[in-house]
């Protein structure tokens, strides 16, 4: 089974599917809310819960999430919840983290994107009534409370502004605590305007001739919540008219036989 080579400390909107993009790219194969989503990861998501209940103590679990789908990196949440201890699960792994310029910068982007989207219509609704979307809405909260280091939900009144000191206490302690465990030999603060090079040199690979991703800014985030809001509302449609189809077709067939009864 694959082993994690690169390990992301850095919290979602600070790079984090640039930073996947450009992993990709050197030839990773590369974890993140992304894969989850797109290849609907049950699983995944029930994992998670579990993990972020228990603080991310379950090894076996940790170990069985990444070697099970063969991934050699994982960035972004809800790895990023574990990536102290993934570093003590893969000693040989490099840590590389991504933040932005400030902690308000951080939660401009963040509050108007990965804690709201969910939350309007028509994601609201698809996370309440179809079990996917449901248990990845579930998986999202505990993330959160993780974070904040008590029970939060995007149901509560005031959602996301009401626990901002306690999400920006979690960001910035986040960004200290990785430069306190994680020798520097080891890890990378990542500099994404700085392109392939750093990034290259620390991994020991050649830099690619292709441009530096700029992945996943806010107008893409918020594209990318419009196409699955799109997709949903395509299946509503879909499930809707079938219903609608069979439900006439059950009439047509009662009407025909209480038809030939008379008869």
């Amino acid at each position: 089974n694959a082993a994690l080579e690169v390990i992301g400390s850095g919290y979602a909107r600070t790079g984090t599917d640039t930073l996947r993009t450009a992993l990709n790219e050197l030839g990773y194969k590369t974890y993140h809310m992304k894969e989850i989503i797109q290849g609907k990861l049950l699983s995944d998501i029930h994992d998670w819960i579990a993990l972020a209940e228990n603080n991310c103590s379950d090894v076996e679990a940790l170990k069985d999430l990444f070697e099970r789908g063969g991934w050699t990196a994982t960035v972004d949440f809800p790895s990023t919840m574990c990536w102290e201890a993934l570093t003590r699960i893969y000693p040989d792994a490099k840590v590389i983290h991504s933040e932005r310029k400030s902690e308000e910068e951080w939660w401009d982007s963040a509050s108007n994107s990965v804690t709201i989207i969910h939350t309007k219509f028509p994601l609201n609704i698809m996370n309440r009534v179809l079990p996917f979307w449901r248990t990845k809405r579930e998986m999202l909260n505990a993330i959160w409370s993780a974070c904040a280091g008590k029970k939060v939900s995007d149901s509560d009144p005031g959602w996301p502004s009401v626990y901002k000191s306690d999400f920006l206490a979690a960001y910035s302690a986040n960004n200290q605590r990785v430069r306190q465990v994680v020798p520097s030999e080891r890890l990378l603060i990542q500099d994404h305007s700085k392109g392939w090079t750093l990034l290259a040199d620390f991994l020991g690979k050649d830099v690619p001739n292709t441009p530096y991703p700029h992945r996943n800014t806010r107008v893409e985030f918020i594209r990318f919540a419009h196409r699955l809001s799109a997709m949903v509302i395509l299946t509503a449609v879909v499930i809707i008219a079938l219903a609608v189809f069979i439900i006439k077709k059950i009439g047509q067939v009662s009407v025909k036989g209480k038809t030939n009864k008379t008869e």
